[in-house]
């Protein structure tokens, strides 16, 4: 129920949840690592490492094939990021590992890892997104931003709601230079209920928008929802 309230925009509902089932099962792995999740969208990174570290202390294979300890990413600490992710042929930590490698400016072999992820499950969006920036990687920019359209319409056919999948998208528009898409979904993912506005402003990927009266007002709505997170769990 929590993972659910998360992905769907109400990360506030999600913490009591957890937090309550922590008191009575305070070992358990997943419950942890579902808690990092949650405080990764409203923005407490710090918190959330440390809620992550400790679910895969308790048991090192919890949610090992199924996510990525994104907040090292959002803290700018790639090398770590890039060492938490197991080396097997899963597409989705195929196209993270790639992402990492992506920030790092080792384009060659973020490319290598788009592909083969896209390769292997075409229909994922995050290996969607992948292959869009390895298009622009081959200066390619039309088809993927054409792909990225492709990805968005069959998100709104799904009915695909997880704002950090969003932000994702969002990440890819701007990397492509098509800056009104990658504001608008921007603003789906905020309203969307992923929200971490520390990263937002250093997010590197993001630098086409940076000056943008309407990138600014973003900004603004993502800083005032990860504070009011922030003080209502912070030390809490």
């Amino acid at each position: 129920m929590a993972n659910l309230l998360t992905d769907t925009g109400r990360v506030e509902q999600s913490v009591p949840l957890l937090r309550v089932a922590l008191q009575s099962s305070p070992n358990n792995a997943e419950a942890h690592w579902e808690l990092g999740y949650a405080y990764r969208y409203g923005g407490m990174l710090k918190e959330s490492a440390v809620e992550c570290e400790l679910a895969r202390r308790l048991d090192p294979e919890v949610k090992i094939n199924s996510s990525a300890l994104n907040t090292y990413l959002y803290l700018g600490e790639y090398d770590k990021f890039l060492n938490s992710i197991p080396a097997n042929d899963s597409p989705l930590l195929l196209f993270y590992h790639g992402f990492g490698l992506y920030y790092e400016h080792k384009y060659i072999d973020a490319k290598a890892d788009f592909d083969r992820a896209f390769e292997l499950a075409p229909e994922l969006l995050q290996a969607q997104v992948g292959e869009a920036l390895s298009d622009g990687l081959q200066n390619n920019t039309a088809q993927g931003i054409s792909r990225l359209r492709e990805t968005e319409d069959k998100m709104q056919m799904r009915g695909v709601r997880d704002p950090e999948a969003m932000y994702k998208v969002a990440q890819a528009y701007a990397v492509l230079g098509d800056n009104n898409a990658a504001l608008q979904m921007l603003q789906r993912s905020i309203v969307g209920g992923f929200f971490c506005y520390d990263y937002f402003t250093v997010d590197p990927l993001l630098k086409t928008l940076q000056g943008s009266p309407e990138f600014a007002h973003l900004l603004d709505q993502a800083k005032l929802r990860q504070q009011q997170f922030q003080r209502r769990f912070a030390n809490n």
